[in-house]
């Protein structure tokens, strides 16, 4: 049984697809070829689930997005959020209302925008006035980004080594959230 070899080109037949005729038919071929291929590769949307529970109920949430992994911060920031589905009526004991859905629904999709897929998860916290309230303490830093029912969204900045503080509102200020939640990795 013979060797299994590579074939090499010759001389000539080297000089055949040099051919301006020869490259002009290879590369349509090829641009073909990464056409197709381009097509088959497009990011797919799928529709997605999960289910977390707070004071005995089930909360279903739905997204669509390509199937990539989760960030770390996805279920605790869920969580907090379907906890604050779950407050009763006078849930501080002073006679707090439920927090507002829209407002929910407003700071998931904003913080979804801001956070990166290494960023800390915040702690999310209720307000009495039916908003809601996304806190960070690292590394020397206070944030708190407020998501009250009737105002404008704003976060507090403090850095407690250099005595720095700052209040700013969103979404125009949402570039320098999105640093400052970056340096909190």
């Amino acid at each position: 049984m013979p060797a299994l070899g590579t074939a090499e080109l010759t001389v000539q037949d080297r000089g055949i697809l040099a051919t301006s005729a020869s490259a002009a038919y290879l590369d349509y071929f090829s641009s073909g070829d990464r056409l197709l291929v381009s097509v088959f590769q497009q990011p797919v949307l799928i529709r997605r689930q999960r289910k977390y529970y707070s004071r005995g109920q089930a909360y279903r949430i739905e997204w669509q997005d390509y199937g990539q992994p989760l960030p770390a911060w996805f279920d605790p920031l869920m969580q907090g959020f379907v906890d604050l589905f779950t407050l009763v009526h006078n849930w501080d004991s002073y006679g707090a209302g439920p927090i507002d859905p829209r407002v929910v629904h407003y700071a998931m999709n904003l913080i979804n925008g801001l956070l990166g897929p290494t960023s800390p998860a915040p702690r999310v916290v209720p307000l009495s006035s039916g908003g809601l309230q996304l806190e960070w303490r690292r590394q020397g830093i206070d944030l708190e980004v407020v998501f009250d029912r009737d105002g404008q969204p704003f976060f507090y900045y403090r850095n407690r080594v250099s005595g720095d503080e700052s209040e700013h509102t969103l979404p125009q200020d949402n570039a320098l959230l999105r640093s400052i939640i970056g340096n909190l990795d």
